[in-house]
């Protein structure tokens, strides 16, 4: 597979023909014109032009054997998309950036005819393909135009690009089913009507998306990412109204714990972001989510990561610990808000999780302790360092590598084995920091933060533009570091499941958004979740096997059994 993107052989020596086996035996496996072409046939696996490539342009991988031949390839060394998944009344798609999650949309929307890696224009084969099943059935529905489909797109911040009017005249339109005043009641977004659409934040472009969406008469609702920009009170609230008004829908979504709220069978994607992407076979979501996190498809006999991320019980005792971190009793006032937290201290190898919803200040804390924000009371104490990794991320102009060569590191540390690796930014260090993706620069944000030599680490929100696999990686490595360092850390997170995952203690943030904050910790896990999910009125359970939590169905006899306890959350 060549990079289109990255291959630039106007800039190079032509190392991949200059070096390649083949091709210095006098075949032509390699032409070079405005990009390198490698034939496949010739190619016999050795690898040295993906080593010898400048810009990391070229992947030569073995695809599995059970994966057939691909369903849609872009072109000659292009992306190659094997397996297609099967609808069902909520369908969720889980894998990596990159692995074939918009081309399924695009072909289940009519808009892309499968080539079946050749250069086949016509339904009727692809049809023929599936004949006899479900997807067959579904496939040849939407080639007659029997099927309408509504899509939520991902990238909402292309929106006020788009149309230049306000909200309400982009919804009005949308109005096929008579339910658009109820979607709008439900997502608290009559006040916004009038509004234009270059004036909304982010959380509300995402709900004037959902509910475009939503208000549509479709057959089939394709609802990509419906969790960016919302807090954890917000994405409950909006995948209830996803399960009320989408009767069948396939669901994207990263944070894993609405995921396995929306969906009821899961197809995990798997293979080499950019390169191939292989659909699973339907599993139920709570198999198919434990097995994402196992890392091994079980049916497939694939393995699609070399470490699980296990939910394991940690002791609640911080008797005997070290304190790394103090800070003194906070107050702050700015402008009409006004913020309230306890003095605490966390201890080393200790994690202090934030949790609340937007707009009560869990930001404004971590600039405070950061140093960014003087408060009118309130400090660290002692001579504390610390490494801050913010919630809005700049990108300089300039190179990754130089970047992190001017950060003091810690004794014994290996840029590449504890930071470039586990990120996979290994292949990005020549690239400037401003050519990067919203996700690339998150990850980059974070491994500058952990890079950093500190008693404290300061991450606001490290999982924002992350894939699913993205989050699963940066949370094993913020765990490793801190633990290893014995360090101390305060995270900032919205995804549910990572905050559980990464917390030791928690800090959880009460008040009217906006307008009052108050914090609440550092407290025990147990004691903070209780508190927040009592807030929010969510009860979590424990998965049986991977320990992970799960949502409780309003009413359903695990939800009515853990209020009667008046315990919101289950520990592991």
């Amino acid at each position: 597979m060549v990079d289109q993107e990255r291959c630039r052989p106007e800039k190079c020596g032509h190392e991949c023909l200059k070096y390649c086996p083949i091709a210095r035996q006098g075949k032509e496996i390699i032409k070079i014109t405005d990009k390198s072409v490698i034939e496949e046939e010739l190619c016999i696996g050795c690898g040295i032009c993906v080593h010898k490539c400048p810009f990391d342009a070229i992947s030569v991988v073995n695809t599995p054997e059970a994966a057939g031949q691909p369903i849609h390839r872009f072109g000659q060394n292009g992306f190659a998309l094997f397996g297609l998944p099967t609808p069902g009344e909520s369908v969720g798609l889980l894998g990596p950036n990159g692995i074939g999650k918009s081309t399924l949309v695009n072909i289940f929307s009519g808009q892309l005819v499968p080539n079946l890696g050749a250069d086949n224009t016509k339904w009727d084969p692809v049809i023929e393909l599936y004949s006899g099943t479900e997807l067959g059935k579904y496939l040849k529905k939407m080639a007659n135009g029997q099927l309408k489909v509504s899509l939520k797109p991902q990238l909402i911040t292309h929106l006020p690009k788009m149309f230049k009017g306000s909200v309400g005249e982009l919804l009005e339109p949308t109005d096929e089913r008579g339910k658009l005043a109820d979607i709008l009641d439900e997502l608290r977004m009559q006040h916004l009507l009038d509004r234009k659409l270059d004036q909304l934040s982010g959380g509300e472009l995402q709900k004037t998306a959902i509910a475009a969406a939503l208000a549509k008469q479709a057959d089939i609702y394709f609802i990509d990412e419906p969790g960016s920009f919302l807090d954890i009170y917000e994405r409950l609230r909006v995948s209830n109204i996803i399960r009320k008004y989408a009767d069948r829908v396939f669901v994207v979504e990263h944070d894993l714990i609405m995921l396995d709220y929306l969906a009821d069978n899961i197809h995990v994607l798997y293979g080499q972001p950019a390169v191939f992407g292989v659909v699973s076979m339907r599993k139920n979501k709570r198999v198919g989510i434990n097995e994402f996190l196992d890392g091994f498809l079980k049916a497939e006999n694939m393995r699609i990561r070399t470490e699980q991320l296990r939910f394991l019980s940690r002791p609640s005792s911080i008797a005997g610990k070290k304190t790394v971190v103090k800070f003194s009793e906070l107050e702050l006032s700015l402008g009409g808000f006004k913020l309230e937290a306890p003095g605490g201290d966390i201890h080393e190898s200790e994690i202090i999780g934030i949790a609340g919803r937007n707009g009560l200040g869990k930001t404004t804390l971590v600039k405070v302790l950061a140093g960014v924000i003087k408060a009118e009371k309130g400090e660290l104490m002692g001579e504390t360092t610390v490494s801050y990794k913010p919630q809005y991320l700049e990108a300089p102009d300039t190179k990754l590598l130089g970047l992190f060569e001017s950060i003091k590191k810690p004794d014994e540390f290996n840029l590449n084995k504890d930071i470039l690796s586990p990120l996979g930014l290994v292949h990005l260090v020549d690239r400037k920091a401003s050519e990067l993706s919203g996700g690339e620069l998150q990850r980059l944000a974070i491994g500058l933060c952990l890079t950093q030599d500190a008693d404290l680490y300061l991450l606001d929100e490290p999982s924002a533009g992350l894939d699913s696999e993205q989050r699963v990686n940066a949370a094993r490595l913020i765990r490793h570091t801190i633990q290893n360092r014995k360090k101390a850390a305060l995270i900032v997170e919205h995804d549910l499941m990572l905050l559980d995952y990464l917390s030791d203690r928690m800090m959880v943030f009460l008040g009217e958004p906006g307008v009052s904050g108050i914090a609440r910790g550092p407290i025990k896990v147990q004691e903070g979740m209780n508190l927040f999910l009592k807030e929010i009125n969510t009860t979590l359970r424990r998965d049986q096997d991977s320990k992970r939590p799960r949502i409780n169905d309003l009413g359903s006899k695990k939800d009515k059994e853990l209020r009667a306890k008046n315990q919101w959350y289950e520990k592991a």
